[in-house]
């Protein structure tokens, strides 16, 4: 039987600012956070485009006194109508900058899950047809031996930190790349546990079970 050894934790990170909505992580790919900050960014220049310093004008304001020889008391302030143009392109900055942020987390965690293995292979999986997978209760167990364990372990790690940070959807990506599922090592050094807390996750990696896994 399968027991787990040790556990990889799921990422799930929020980025947020002193202002502003906050940025999940976990709700875009790396390419998605870029592209949001991108529009971000074009967003920023068209407010700063509207914001126009000569649109600077006096405005009497703050009365402080009864109206005398000379006149009403006052005192005389600069106000600038185009203000919100220059507040909302800060906003907007503030935000491509949140999701540079999570482009670069995503980065980042990819690179510790596959150090070692190279950008073309992280999008393939190891062969496992001759492997016995049984269920668990909370995923499967994949019987790989304990020569392969390690490597096999390093391969499902890197390619679910790659579907991770570029999507699920990739037709290269193999049957275990499912979100919200998690690898680790069994007890006895002897195979891989793919599991999770997600029971719609769970249902897809016990069907794997009975699946053929044509070029796994």
């Amino acid at each position: 039987m399968c027991t787990r050894w040790t556990v990889w934790m799921a990422m799930s990170v929020v980025v947020t600012s002193c202002s502003g909505p906050d940025v999940q992580v976990a709700e875009a790919t790396v390419e998605g956070h870029t592209a949001e900050a991108a529009k971000e960014h074009e967003a920023a220049a068209e407010d700063r485009d509207k914001y126009e310093m000569q649109a600077e004008r006096l405005t009497r304001a703050g009365w402080d006194g009864p109206v005398g020889p000379e006149g009403p008391r006052g005192s005389l302030v600069m106000v600038n109508h185009n203000a919100p143009h220059l507040l909302d392109a800060q906003a907007h900055e503030r935000a491509a900058k949140l999701h540079e942020k999570a482009a670069a987390e995503l980065a980042q965690f990819e690179e510790a899950e596959c150090q070692g293995i190279s950008p073309a292979e992280r999008q393939s999986c190891p062969t496992l047809l001759s492997d016995v997978v049984t269920p668990l209760a909370n995923g499967i167990c994949i019987h790989v031996g304990q020569k392969r364990a390690a490597g096999v372990l390093a391969y499902l790690r890197c390619h679910l930190a790659f579907a991770r940070a570029h999507g699920y959807g990739g037709a290269s990506l193999c049957a275990f790349a499912i979100p919200d599922v998690t690898a680790q090592a069994t007890a006895d050094y002897k195979g891989v546990e793919l599991t999770s807390q997600n029971p719609q996750a769970v249902k897809i990696l016990q069907s794997l079970v009975l699946a053929p896994f044509h070029g796994i």
